[in-house]
């Protein structure tokens, strides 16, 4: 038998090597021959860097200031050009005497240093763990320690500390390390705070530092200032600053995680994953048995990501069985096997008492870990017994696959599995190898990942009454070529406009017979339709749409703010949802119209503030409504502050993003070529890699496509004229391939890219059967192949006109197959279905 362990520390009792040599003795003592491999982990915070030491990292030592000043001696570690540095052990406040904690005064400057010595070393990736710090300084030391200059109104050094920024007046950034531009700097935070505020760095953890109520005030004007300050520099900072200080994460370590962010350009990546990244653990389970890991305190804290879920998530992957142990467990059964565990043991079983139990902590474990491997290989031996004598059961179809994205907790993971399907439904998910039994038996390539089926809640099918532009046929053909399995048909550009039950039933009649996939509806909003709302909430509708400025087809009219609200409180009281075209139409009529085939002249005519303001108008009336609100298509990164803010008080707000505005950029786009033409435009580079950090930060729920086309005729009106061309981009068989593509250059795994494109949306709508493979859920499945690479050729696309930006492009990434409730998407049979709210 083989087992890896990867503990995390118990804090106050044990390292996480200790932990792992304690669970190791026990093991041992069951069977002298176990296999066993070690691997101790940690969050990103303390811990971290004795994670990386046991990982076959070299430990280096610098003096650097401590967080009071004196110098400290600081250990990082170093293996080739990748350095790990924990940010506790130069600026930690297990550093600062009993009783000496200084909120306002403390610094950061140590870290700042411990990086430049790592520089030193040759680091030329640097893993920053920021956690435990005794500081509130914005990360301000931190950028001391690298070069930076904080200077006062006279121009002389300012003293270090929070406090001392409210005299900040110039930051001189020319003295910061030139190697800094060519290393990447990895943030593991798992904090969720932004900068500043009642959640920021100041109000949350200063008091835990010290800080009187006082001195939270203080500190968070002072680290206002320091936001107002560097945003002098935003040309040349890797965010700007007030977009950065809104950042999830930005309030980590008193503030640290802003400086990272803004300045330093850091990645910020949940602890627990990077840790596991540099010490191997996903190639480590290879062949394992059993994985035991643990942590001092098994609670909800453990369930929003720390070590044990973390490591559960890859044991799940690899179809390993994962076992925890701790000092003291306080998750149910239920959440401990709904966390993936097959059973949880802990310290306070054998002695009760805490202090004894932290006092004997190494006896305690070693007996905890001998019983729980007495236990875990009788129930394996048990398990593989029931195997021999199970008589299989029989499916309508099984898929193998040596990658799949199966459904967990924390999101998409992958595992190697076999999956039997019942009556178009997961019936069951067994590793692979179980020999499930079924009618028809898919064996995906080794090239292959077995995705949950895409879920686009923004499609334009125009039918009936514009089906020359679209259509339910074309329209849900294309979308089982992109691995999209269900769709919601926006209300607009039908003729009539599903406005109303009678228009509803048209729509559907229309589409009946023709769906290749599942298809919902949307309802609309129009001034004198309020009456209508809640029949067509019963009828089943997904939704309602609106717009705040003219929609482009006068048969759809724009609604005012107030109509907007009355329409919201309606909407709140039948449990529904109202997503928005936010875009002011009185900014967007106050700003200049040149015409003509000039991109930058047709981008100012739809300038950033006309998304911002009216963005503002819908969190103001969805706050005092109490109402569920969608932002569609985000095009305008200002915007991320504001909703992030609105989500954090509280407001049920999401917000969706397309893949035009993920990947184009408006100084790409060619003189009249309107093909690239959208409403909301396509905008600069700079913004599209904040709308990135946006969507990896979670400020952005989710991708779709705003599939919306037209005929040629229209597309190419005016002779690339973008004041006269229809506005919509055509990418509904492409969205998975153009995200895939884009992501994996920017380090980001499937797991996110199937998170933001089918679990994330149909969430958000209700769609609860979709999205994930899970026991229950529908068998609807893509067949994607991430490695392949193809060029766009708009002919051979699905949908009914040759008409995309993306025509020539390459792309990495291709959709083999789809496959709905089952069965294999026939271009020939229509066999998808039409949905309903509540029953979907």
């Amino acid at each position: 038998m083989r087992i890896v362990i990867a503990p995390d520390k118990f804090k106050g009792s044990l390292s996480a090597p200790e932990v792992a040599a304690r669970v190791a003795e026990g093991a041992r003592r069951v069977d002298p021959a176990i296999e066993i491999d070690a691997i101790p982990v940690a969050d990103g915070g303390e811990g971290t860097l004795e994670a990386a030491l046991a990982a076959g990292f070299e430990r280096r030592t610098a003096l650097v200031a401590g967080p009071l000043g004196s110098p400290v001696e600081a250990d990082f570690a170093l293996r080739g050009d990748e350095a790990v540095v924990e940010m506790a052990r130069a600026s930690g406040l297990d550093l600062v005497p009993t009783g000496g904690a200084d909120a306002s005064g403390a610094t950061s400057l140590g870290t700042g240093q411990l990086i430049a010595a790592a520089l030193d070393a040759g680091a030329r990736r640097i893993v920053l763990g920021i956690g435990g710090s005794a500081s509130t300084d914005g990360g301000a030391g931190v950028l001391q320690g690298l070069g930076a200059r904080l200077l006062d109104a006279t121009g002389a050094e300012l003293p270090h500390g929070g406090a001392a920024l409210a005299g900040l007046a110039r930051i001189d950034l020319d003295g910061l390390d030139p190697r800094l531009t060519e290393t990447e700097i990895v943030l593991a935070s798992d904090v969720d705070n932004p900068l500043l505020g009642s959640f920021g760095a100041a109000a949350v953890f200063g008091p835990q530092k010290g800080a009187t109520p006082d001195d939270v005030a203080a500190l968070d004007a002072a680290l206002a200032n320091l936001v107002a300050v560097l945003a002098e520099h935003d040309p040349i900072l890797a965010a700007p600053a007030r977009v950065a200080a809104e950042r999830p994460g930005a309030g980590a370590a008193g503030g640290t995680g802003f400086a990272a962010l803004a300045v330093l350009g850091a990645e910020r990546r949940p602890g627990i994953d990077v840790v596991l990244e540099f010490t191997g653990l996903e190639a480590r389970l290879a062949g394992a048995d059993a994985v035991i890991t643990g942590e001092g305190s098994l609670d909800v804290q453990s369930l929003m990501g720390k070590t044990p879920i973390g490591v559960a998530r890859a044991a799940r992957r690899a179809g390993v069985p994962v076992y925890a142990v701790s000092g003291r467990r306080l998750l149910s059964d239920d959440e401990v096997h709904r966390a993936g565990f097959a059973a949880a043991r802990a310290l306070a079983e054998l002695e009760p008492d805490p202090a004894r139990s932290m006092a004997e902590a190494s006896d305690l474990l070693t007996r905890l870990a001998e019983e729980l491997v007495t236990d875990l290989i009788a129930d394996q031996a048990s398990q593989r017994a029931t195997d021999q004598t199970a008589s299989p059961a029989g499916y309508d179809a099984v898929f193998r696959a040596a990658r799949a994205l199966v459904a967990s907790d924390g999101g998409p993971v992958e595992r190697a599995v076999e999956i039997g399907v019942r009556d178009g439904r997961i019936a069951s998910i067994a590793p692979l190898g179980t020999g499930l039994v079924g009618d028809e038996v898919v064996e995906l390539a080794a090239d292959e990942v077995l995705l949950p089926g895409l879920v686009d809640t923004h499609v334009h099918v125009n039918e009936p009454g514009r089906t020359e532009w679209e259509g339910f046929s074309s329209a849900t053909r294309a979308a089982a070529a992109g691995g999209v399995t269900t769709i919601i048909d926006m209300p607009l550009n039908s003729i009539p406009p599903t406005v109303s039950v009678a228009a509803l039933d048209e729509k559907r009649a229309a589409a009946e017979g023709q769906t290749f996939v599942d298809v919902g509806f949307w309802g609309g909003v129009v001034p004198g339709n309020l009456d209508e709302l809640a029949p067509l909430a019963a009828e089943g509708v997904f939704g309602f749409k609106c717009f705040l400025l003219h929609s482009g087809v006068d048969e759809f009219p724009q609604v005012t703010a107030d109509e907007m609200e009355q329409a919201m409180r309606v909407i709140a009281e039948h449990d529904s949802m109202l997503v928005v075209h936010a875009e002011d139409a009185h900014v967007i009529d106050a700003a200049p119209h040149a015409g003509g085939p000039g991109y930058a002249d047709f981008l100012a005519s739809r300038p950033r503030e006309a998304e911002d303001t009216a963005i503002a108008e819908v969190i103001d009336r969805a706050t005092r409504t109490g109402a569920r609100a969608h932002i569609l298509h985000l095009s305008s990164s200002d915007s991320l502050g504001q909703i992030a803010r609105a989500k954090a008080a509280g407001t049920d707000l999401s917000v969706e993003t397309c893949p035009h505005y993920l990947t184009l950029f408006a100084e790409d786009v060619p003189a009249g070529a309107t093909a690239f033409k959208c409403c909301p435009p396509i905008r600069e580079d700079a913004n599209r890699d904040a709308l990135w950090a946006g969507l990896r930060d979670g400020v952005i729920d989710f991708v779709v496509s705003d599939h919306s086309p037209s005929t040629p005729e229209l597309k190419y009106a005016g002779d690339g004229d973008f004041e006269l061309a229809w506005g919509g981009i055509a990418s509904l068989q492409l969205g998975l391939p153009l995200i895939w593509t884009e992501a994996r250059e920017r380090g980001i795994g499937l797991d996110r890219v199937v998170e933001w494109m089918a679990q994330r949306p149909a969430e958000r709508v209700g769609l609860t059967t979709k999205g994930r493979i899970a026991t229950g859920l529908a068998a609807d499945f893509a067949v994607f192949a991430p490695d392949e690479r193809f060029t766009v050729d708009a002919k051979a696309l699905e949908h009914r006109h040759p008409v995309t930006p993306y025509d020539g492009r390459e792309l990495t990434g291709a959709v083999r197959g789809a496959y709905l409730a089952g069965a294999p998407v026939d271009r020939e049979r229509a066999q998808g279905r039409m949905l309903r709210k509540g029953n979907a």
